[in-house]
């Protein structure tokens, strides 16, 4: 050990005194962050200098306008830079008071910085010489609920031990008034009674692994589709058909990774979305594709010929124009990138009301592909856009460290990336929207591994863009918050000009004819769920097991919209929209596509424990006519939690049970259609009478699926339901 003495200029008491070297005198803020409500007086910056010596030691404390979204002189008063001054021989700290205003104005969180600079006998420590000062708002309410519509929870039915077992997508047969699970944890297909909404019972599960991985199901008229992915998810996956007892009938194959199912609204096709992701090495990484099934002759038609599997191939020489145009596309390895056909994964599918088109999300890649089912061939390929969190309307929490809500605006750019969507028209319009829920997802794969941490030291922002870099990273700022690193390089020099984060934390209004996005609800699902009376305490929680953490999902994608249905009720458009983390449902009118109102919020979750429904993903809506009570219900799968829970739908108060004058029956369709004997399949159970061109009535249906044709002469019929719908039908 070598040890070293230093000997003062002076000797006491006959010895040579010893001393330690002189230390640098080192300035810091004692925090990079200082929260204060609104209506508060002043703000406090502590200042604190270390290892004073003989002289006096100054520094300055100045705004930077870089990273402010405070006003000074507005919303608070600084005027010129401030000098401290710390005496000889001091090492204590000073406190900066900072004067704030109190506007009557809702907005965001708002912040200012300051920074320590030009400092004599003394240094600026490098990581401590920024503050960021947030000003809490203290005028803004909770969004309004108009409450036309009412969601009153029935019950909610325990699907097995959660954990073991889960509760993914969910689909309801009103031909038997049962509901079908798909229960990926525990590989089976689950079915359950419906008849007391309030009660429901389980009738029988099916165990699918011997056919590979459920993953969605669908059912109409007794028949039950289930997508499931191969025991080597990168080969070629199944559609499975079941009867309405879970008694096998046939498979038919399809793309790799089949990720959801459904009908067209005529019941013509049936259709997967086969994601088609990559290997964890990417050693195997197959298409992403599209499977039509022809439906129109009933499952007896259904052979391997009646399906057409759709890829994207024909854009792999678009790679260029396509990013430039919003849509990501970095799948693969710096070896072997993925083609364009491989990195897009179809990951949802709505179907236009009058089935001619589908919509397909490409969650990943924030896009959109509209497929003509006539001519099988896609048509489009839209981006869905980024979010500037900038903007007013557009702010987010963004740290699961920061001990309270701030929803702040910040220098981020968010990629909506949304899992499901629904189309729907307004009544008397034929103009096609589309409602999408902006889950976001990153991939995270060995070989591709996109989400990092802003902290983090190997994602470096570029110092002209980002001056603030250091206090951006701050972990009670930006530092937790995981963006991708495959965006925001725009000059390719390695470090990153613009951050884009996961998830618009949203829901999307689109124009499916043009792919414009009307409208995007910003901040307002944090905004909703953070002023909550009930579940504003676990505010982005996560939907794991367990008692719910305060924030723990801000530095990831937040409330996290996932499922998204739509209804018209009387002449009204409704939207029913999921939060997977926090739990619930948003209901929004949609009857102004550009500008959405909130209806309700609900959520059947414990706000102190690990109870209740976690995780919902698939949504339902039943209407009346098909209802087993006669009344509108909502029935949410809840993945986590492995329960169904079911709502009942009022209006202004008024259970429906029959259909208000003025609201649109439901569409009918009748099919094949003209038909030449045999039997005809209807697009839904009725309870009707099909009279012939004189008006007389030759047959009575039921809740009938199907109509017997024979003895039935050719010529022009009507059909007519009770609801009101009507169909024709040609006989040959």
């Amino acid at each position: 050990m070598r040890l070293n003495f230093y000997l003062l200029s002076t000797a006491v008491g006959g010895f040579t005194a010893l001393a330690s070297p002189s230390l640098a005198q080192t300035l810091r803020v004692a925090s990079a962050t200082v929260i204060v409500q609104e209506g508060t007086s002043s703000a406090s910056v502590t200042v604190s200098l270390q290892n004073g010596n003989a002289a006096a030691t100054t520094v300055e404390a100045v705004l930077v306008p870089a990273l402010s979204t405070a006003t000074a002189g507005t919303d608070f008063t600084y005027a010129a830079a401030q000098t401290l001054t710390f005496p000889a021989g001091s090492s204590a700290s000073q406190t900066l008071t900072i004067p704030l205003a109190d506007d009557a104005a809702a907005e965001a969180t708002e912040y200012f910085t300051l920074r320590l600079q030009n400092s004599s006998n003394g240094t600026v420590a490098s990581n401590a010489s920024d503050v960021l000062v947030y000003i809490k708002d203290n005028d803004a309410q909770a969004p309004a609920q108009n409450r036309s519509l009412r969601l009153n929870f029935l019950g909610s039915y325990q699907n097995g031990t959660a954990g073991s077992n889960s509760a993914e997508i969910v689909a309801h047969d009103p031909s038997t008034q049962r509901l079908y699970v798909a229960n990926s944890v525990g590989g089976k297909l689950d079915i359950l009674s419906l008849a007391n909404p309030a009660a429901i019972t389980p009738v029988t599960s099916i165990n699918l692994t011997s056919y590979g991985g459920i993953n969605s199901v669908a059912v109409r008229n007794g028949v039950v589709a289930c997508a499931v992915e191969n025991v080597a998810p990168q080969s070629n996956g199944a559609v499975v058909f079941f009867d309405a007892n879970g008694v096998f009938q046939k498979q038919v194959s399809v793309g790799a990774m089949p990720d959801m199912i459904a009908f067209s609204p005529d019941g013509r096709y049936l259709l997967t979305a086969n994601e088609g992701e990559p290997s964890q090495d990417y050693s195997s990484d197959p298409e992403g594709s599209v499977s039509i099934i022809d439906f129109a002759g009933g499952l007896a038609g259904v052979t391997q010929a009646s399906v057409s599997t759709l890829g994207f191939g024909s854009y792999n020489a678009q790679a260029a124009s396509l990013r430039a145009a919003g849509i990501r596309l970095y799948g693969g390895t710096a070896a072997s990138p993925s083609s364009v056909a491989q990195d897009l994964e179809p990951e949802y599918i709505a179907v236009s009301p009058d089935s001619r088109t589908a919509y397909v999300t490409l969650q990943e890649n924030n896009a959109i592909a509209a497929l003509d089912l006539q001519t099988k061939q896609f048509t489009s390929l839209r981006s869905l856009g980024y979010q500037d969190h900038r903007q007013a309307g557009f702010a987010l929490d963004a740290s699961d460290q920061a001990p309270d809500i701030l929803l702040a605006n910040w220098p981020i750019r968010g990629m909506r990336q949304p899992d499901a969507l629904a189309a729907f028209q307004l009544p008397g319009s034929s103009a096609t929207y589309l409602i999408t829920a902006n889950e976001g997802d990153a991939r995270e794969y060995t070989a591709l591994t996109e989400a990092v941490r802003l902290g983090s030291t190997g994602y470096v922002l570029d110092p002209t863009a980002f001056p603030n870099a250091a206090l951006l990273k701050d972990t009670h700022v930006l530092g937790r918050l995981n963006v991708t690193n495959k965006l925001g390089d725009t000059d390719g020099d390695g470090d990153f000009d613009e951050i884009y984060a996961f998830g618009g934390r949203s829901f999307s209004v689109v124009d499916a004819a043009s792919g414009t996005v009307v409208h995007d609800s910003g901040d307002l699902l944090e905004r909703l769920t953070a002023t909550d009376p009930t579940f504003g305490g676990i505010f982005n929680a996560s939907n794991s097991t367990g008692a719910p953490v305060r924030k723990n999902r801000s530095d990831d994608k937040g409330p996290e919209p996932e499922g998204v249905t739509t209804a018209v009720l009387r002449d009204t458009v409704y939207a029913f929209v999921s939060l997977e983390r926090m739990g619930g449902v948003a209901v929004f009118d949609l009857n102004d596509p550009a500008q959405p109102r909130l209806v309700q919020y609900v959520n059947n979750r414990s706000a102190s424990s690990g109870s209740g429904d976690q995780g919902p993903e698939g949504i339902v809506f039943i209407p009346a006519t098909n209802s087993p009570t006669g009344q509108p219900l909502v029935v949410l799968a809840n993945e986590v939690s492995s329960t169904v829970s079911v709502y009942g739908v009022q209006l202004n108060g008024r259970v429906l049970a029959n259909r208000p004058r003025g609201q649109q029956p439901e569409p009918l369709y009748i099919y094949p259609n003209p038909a030449q004997g045999g039997r005809v399949r209807l697009s839904r159970p009725v309870t009707g009478t099909l009279c012939n061109a004189l008006g007389r009535p030759v047959r009575h249906l039921q809740r009938a699926a199907e109509i017997e044709l024979a003895g039935l002469p050719a010529g022009l019929y009507l059909l007519r339901t009770d609801t009101g719908a009507t169909s024709k039908l040609i006989v040959r």
